[in-house]
């Protein structure tokens, strides 16, 4: 979404992209073409007016969507969507600790550093308006 290939002005597009995406499907050729239907049938006919004026955005979005589960899941190997975890941040996940935890090492026994600024440039920490997201323009 945030590089355009599905577009955010569709109502319900990440939901209805991530049910289509989860669903189970005889075959990667059927999943390819039955997500783009399944996508093209939802705003069809709850959205015909979005259908209608944005046809060319709901078949650009539903082929995009078919091309992120022909990318991303193998049903002969086991992996569906979702079979592994996003590993962002460090709230809902081990995130960066599933490597940074002290006890991944390297040939020598050196550990990998568990320092955020190993890998990261931290602009903001714990700041109430951080400067950053003005000159961003994102507050």
């Amino acid at each position: 979404m945030s590089q355009g290939l599905i577009n955010p002005e569709l109502p319900y597009i990440h939901k209805k992209a991530v049910e289509m995406l989860k669903a189970d499907y005889p075959n990667r050729e059927a999943a390819g073409r039955q997500i783009v239907e399944g996508i093209e049938n939802y705003y069809r006919t709850t959205y015909p007016e979005v259908y209608n004026a944005k046809r060319a955005l709901v078949d650009q979005s539903a082929d995009n969507v078919a091309k992120i589960y022909l990318r991303n899941v193998f049903p002969d190997m086991s992996v569906s969507w979702g079979v592994h975890p996003g590993n962002l941040g460090h709230n809902d996940s081990p995130g960066c600790f599933r490597c940074h935890d002290g006890s991944h090492v390297n040939a020598d026994g050196q550990a990998i550093s568990n320092d955020c600024t190993a890998c990261h440039n931290l602009l903001a920490v714990q700041e109430e308006n951080p400067k950053i997201l003005v000159d961003l323009g994102l507050q």
